[in-house]
């Protein structure tokens, strides 16, 4: 997928997921999201783990769709550094994008993320067989639908 079908379903999506380390290791939490101005935009609560966490660290976003039935989807990646943007309480300016989160509570915090790296795959279906003699009785073997196999990151 190309940076720019990356930011195209990004800025399609509601729900995304960020992922950050706090002192027992790697967390991963939904929230809701926008996009504008090359970044992603959330906010949060000031007694928020994702609050205390964030500022001035690594992060990772992940937005992504499957479709169960067809077995294809889409996932993208993005990759950066956050900053709360200082806003007072309530307040959003005009111009920034309003996250707009779905639980309830105040959440005053905004933060963007700033991107180093976006990468997006398109998941293709499978041709699918039936098992010959390996793995487990009624297990299938997967072989790529094209010579290249599944897009990857």
């Amino acid at each position: 997928m190309t940076t720019e079908q990356c930011w195209e379903h990004l800025a399609r999506g509601t729900v995304g997921r960020m992922a950050y380390v706090d002192r027992d290791g790697p967390v991963i939490v939904p929230l809701n999201y926008r996009v504008a101005e090359g970044r992603i935009w959330v906010r949060t609560a000031s007694y928020d783990q994702l609050a205390i966490h964030l500022p001035h660290q690594q992060a990772a976003f992940e937005v992504d769709h499957v479709d169960e039935h067809a077995h294809t989807g889409w996932s993208v990646l993005v990759r950066g550094h956050a900053e709360h943007v200082v806003a007072g309480p309530g307040e959003t300016p005009g111009d920034w994008p309003d996250p707009a989160p779905w639980p309830e509570g105040l959440r005053w915090m905004t933060f963007a993320l700033f991107p180093t790296t976006v990468t997006g795959r398109v998941l293709h279906q499978a041709d699918v067989s039936p098992a010959t003699g390996q793995g487990r009785p009624g297990s299938i073997q997967r072989h790529p639908a094209t010579p290249a196999g599944p897009a990857s990151r």
